[in-house]
């Protein structure tokens, strides 16, 4: 349900509040529904949820606003069996009995598998929900859970039966078992599928003039039994292919294994507010017919690659799987240059600070921009190499017209190294002059303290040496007599000037 359609959903139905419901001729019982959602002892604020009549149910899709405590108060829900789903929530990364997951996976599961609940009658209903429950008891039944496909909306496949046995019973998957399938398939004869089954994954490969894009998302970190069985069976990579793309541990880097190519990059994730760049590798498989995604992570640029081939699918699927790579490697190298952009930024406003009032502050900023720039060196460099292979190599995965394709997307990465190249220049600069400016002020410090010091120095001989006891009733100055005040004012006459004169000498001889 979209956004725009949630708010006038809600409208409606506080207009239909009431103790029953009328579908044609009939009359059903409807009741209010008071319930909260929650994360363990978190509640879950903003978003909407609604509450949608499960296949045999009577009644009305009811949506209502999750309050700031967690709360909801959903009217004129049809007493049975409902399906509850989530719109616009917000959710941390959480805790369940598999590991941590990220908040988009965590929202993916929850919008995949929705909850259900049976609405007893009576004049008000109960509903506690616990978000990270209904995780566990994804993570235990992912079968089960599975829901329907609707018109509207095509969830994520979840991987479960390709990790049966081999006479067909269906062995019960691991708690940690739990990766995202999806498949885009455009067949020979030019018929696209926007959600092709993954149980017929074999049969689209078998289409030479066909193209096929599977992209996989597992959930968990370690290797997955149903990944590495449907990388074995079905597309016959190599043992030792597949080792690396279960194991998040290499640098971009491509390897020729005769009948595919074996590719890993690294995919961007840039935080303007916190300055914090995150790297995510991503494993891919280019064939003659087909591109196979491997990550671990729910990554930007995938879903936005996806979201340009939802809406041009023939002309970006016609050229074949490595035409759909150069768009992939086209969009995950763009995604450095705004990031790029801002540490340039940063760097400017660290310099900017170093010759007006430089701070350990400045200092911590110039080393976390240094630190950035290091992590974007050691990625673009590898990065290159494969680009240039890609477009320099006769594969038998890339056409000859497409490496051209590649030679740009190449191009690219030259211009941001060499940027990044400029960029560790300036922090390197940045640093030196900070470090000269804090050694200057220091110098300066030292130099004034220096000479109020010098300055004392012929004070504390005079006051040392003759004692000043003016207002005594002893003074050694007794033949031939002198006033007491005169002697008083030559001391004072004495101590005045002489700080003034060695003022006046250092000024004279350029010291400060």
């Amino acid at each position: 349900m979209s956004r725009h359609v949630l708010p006038v959903v809600l409208l409606l139905n506080l207009g239909w509040m009431g103790c029953s419901e009328e579908l044609g001729p009939e009359s059903f019982p409807t009741t209010l529904v008071r319930g909260t959602v929650r994360l363990r002892d978190r509640p879950l604020t903003g978003g909407f949820i609604a509450l949608d009549p499960a296949e045999g149910s009577r009644g009305k899709v009811r949506v209502a606003p999750i309050r700031a405590d967690g709360s909801f108060e959903v009217a004129g829900v049809a007493v049975g069996r409902v399906m509850i789903r989530f719109d616009q929530i917000s959710v941390p990364s959480v805790n369940t009995s598999s590991g941590p997951i990220g908040a988009r996976n965590f929202e993916l599961m929850i919008r995949s598998s929705p909850i259900r609940r049976t609405i007893p009658a009576g004049r008000d209903a109960s509903l506690p929900i616990d978000l990270i429950d209904e995780a566990n008891r994804v993570i235990r039944n992912p079968r089960g859970s599975r829901r329907r496909r609707t018109r509207s909306e095509k969830p994520p496949r979840v991987l479960s039966s390709l990790t049966g046995s081999d006479n067909g019973r269906r062995e019960p998957e691991p708690a940690d078992s739990f990766p995202l399938v999806r498949v885009i398939y455009r067949e020979g004869s030019g018929s696209i599928h926007l959600d092709w089954p993954f149980d017929e994954i074999e049969r689209a490969i078998d289409d030479d003039q066909g193209t096929v894009w599977v992209d996989i998302q597992d959930l968990e970190s370690a290797s997955n039994i149903g990944v590495e069985k449907l990388l074995r069976d079905v597309f016959h990579f190599h043992t030792l292919a597949i080792e690396d793309a279960l194991k998040d541990t290499h640098v971009p880097k491509i390897d020729d294994w005769n009948r595919y190519l074996y590719i890993v990059v690294d995919t961007l994730d840039f935080e303007p507010e916190t300055d914090e760049i995150r790297l995510h590798e991503l494993d891919i498989f280019l064939g003659k017919n087909y591109l196979v995604t491997y990550h671990n992570e729910s990554i930007e640029v995938l879903e936005r690659h996806r979201r340009h081939l939802e809406r041009e699918p023939e002309t970006r699927l016609q050229f074949g799987p490595s035409h759909l790579l150069y768009r992939l490697l086209d969009e995950v190298v763009a995604e450095f240059l705004p990031a790029i952009e801002h540490l340039d930024r940063g760097i400017d406003e660290a310099q900017d600070e170093v010759f007006h009032v430089p701070t350990p502050f400045t200092l911590r900023k110039i080393f976390h921009v240094k630190q950035n720039a290091l992590k974007l060196h050691r990625v673009v460099i590898p990065m290159r190499e494969v680009l240039n292979r890609l477009a320099r190599d006769a594969y038998e995965q890339v056409g000859v017209d497409h490496r051209i394709y590649f030679r740009d997307v190449y191009d690219h990465l030259v211009r941001i190294h060499d940027i990044v190249e400029s960029l560790r220049d300036l922090i390197a600069g940045a640093l030196d002059t900070y470090l000269s400016v804090v050694s200057n002020r220091t110098n300066d410090i030292m130099k004034a303290l220096t000479i109020v010091n010098v300055m004392f120095l012929p004070l504390t001989f005079v006051v040392g040496f003759f004692g000043m006891n003016f207002f005594g009733d002893t003074l050694m100055f007794v033949s031939p007599p002198l006033p007491k005040a005169v002697l008083f004012g030559i001391a004072c006459a004495i101590m005045i000037g002489t700080p003034i004169a060695m003022t006046l000498m250092a000024r004279r001889r350029g010291w400060f």
